[in-house]
């Protein structure tokens, strides 16, 4: 697999091959770029650009974004994630719409997605302006992710029926077993135990699934005024219980956020979680054994990661990339605390992972 930082639009002949794309979809020989697409942050397996066509029909004007997925192997998710904003889209949430799937089509060797490009700026720049800002986004994190969950999820589901896409690719049993292969790893084999019990306490499913994006937190959102104008990144999205995304929000806010923020204290992030968790649970009734069992749940993927990627003779697909918050030693700490507080388990530190 390549490496997700190449074969950016700072290459001419990619920018050239882009543009060549984007002239024959619109039908617009003279279209162009006001300017060179640039980089934004975000994305740890894709690469994210803005630009904007000049010349392009209606359907493509405005500020865009082309997300470029590490090889054409992104092929499916890029269409998952289409179909999944799409519908999104269609139900009336602030998802922003895929305007062009490349189908079989790439840029350097790699699928994309087209989307719209979301007005306004994260609450993230708003945490970090100071601690009277907290309630607000709480409230504003709170509020769009019960929106989310309030929606049906019969119409999401039979779309992506309709385009094709695997069941499993949008169901959290996909996930459980994608799990259950790290216990096949002999290195491996001393963490057993948190797949197990992840397996012995898996609650029944519901009859009503809630549309869930995985990725909840207040990176991914974005706000114009005191309006919620975009949730961005949606590969993680599944249809589960509504507490498998909040559980999500609370392990990656406070186990992930110190390492973004490292001069910021932990403490600052338990309370911004418990704040969200509080607002949302005013709006929402939780099943409280539910939130605990998906904090667990998303605690273990992290860490069975981590360890993964720090020990030797596993197989490569197993270990994720190093880009992600928690692969810095403090958040794996972190994570075998949320193990220990959740499943009673002490999770083994993976090796060069030294203890607090």
């Amino acid at each position: 697999m390549q490496n997700p930082d190449a074969g950016g639009f700072e290459d001419e002949q990619v920018r050239d091959e882009f543009l060549a794309f984007l002239r024959v979809e619109a039908g617009v020989d003279s279209l162009s770029f006001t300017e060179n697409p640039v980089r934004l942050l975000g994305g740890f397996d894709t690469l994210i650009f803005a630009f904007s066509p000049d010349g392009a029909p209606q359907e493509l004007a405005g500020p865009l974004i082309v997300r470029v997925f590490p090889d054409m192997a992104g092929q499916g998710q890029a269409k998952k994630e289409a179909v999944f904003q799409n519908a999104m889209a269609d139900a009336g949430y602030a998802a922003p719409r895929v305007l062009i799937h490349c189908g079989a089509r790439a840029i350097a060797g790699r699928a994309f997605n087209v989307m719209e490009r979301v007005s306004g700026h994260s609450p993230m720049e708003d945490m970090m302006s100071g601690p009277e800002a907290a309630p607000r986004v709480t409230d504003q994190l709170a509020r769009a992710h019960v929106d989310l969950h309030d929606l049906p999820s019969g119409d999401i589901a039979g779309s992506l029926r309709e385009s094709g896409v695997s069941a499993e690719a949008f169901t959290t049993s996909g996930q459980l077993r994608f799990i259950e292969r790290y216990a096949a790893e002999p290195a491996l084999s001393h963490l057993t135990p948190l797949i197990d019990w992840l397996v012995a306490n898996r609650p029944e499913q519901r009859d009503e699934l809630s549309i869930c994006h995985g990725d909840f937190h207040p990176g991914n959102i974005m706000v114009d005024g005191e309006r919620v104008s975009g949730i961005l990144d949606w590969p993680g999205a599944v249809l589960a219980d509504a507490e498998y995304d909040v559980a999500a929000s609370v392990v990656l806010i406070t186990v992930g956020g110190p390492s973004l923020a490292p001069d910021t204290p932990p403490e600052i992030f338990e309370a911004f979680a418990a704040g969200y968790l509080d607002s949302y649970s005013q709006q929402r009734t939780l099943d409280p054994e539910r939130l605990r069992y998906y904090r667990a749940s998303r605690a273990v993927r992290a860490f069975l990661r981590r360890s993964a990627a720090r020990t030797s003779r596993v197989a490569r697909d197993l270990a994720p990339r190093d880009q992600y918050p928690w692969t810095e030693e403090g958040a794996v700490r972190r994570l075998a605390r949320v193990i220990s507080e959740t499943t009673g388990i002490d999770a083994p530190l993976p090796p060069g992972v030294e203890p607090a």
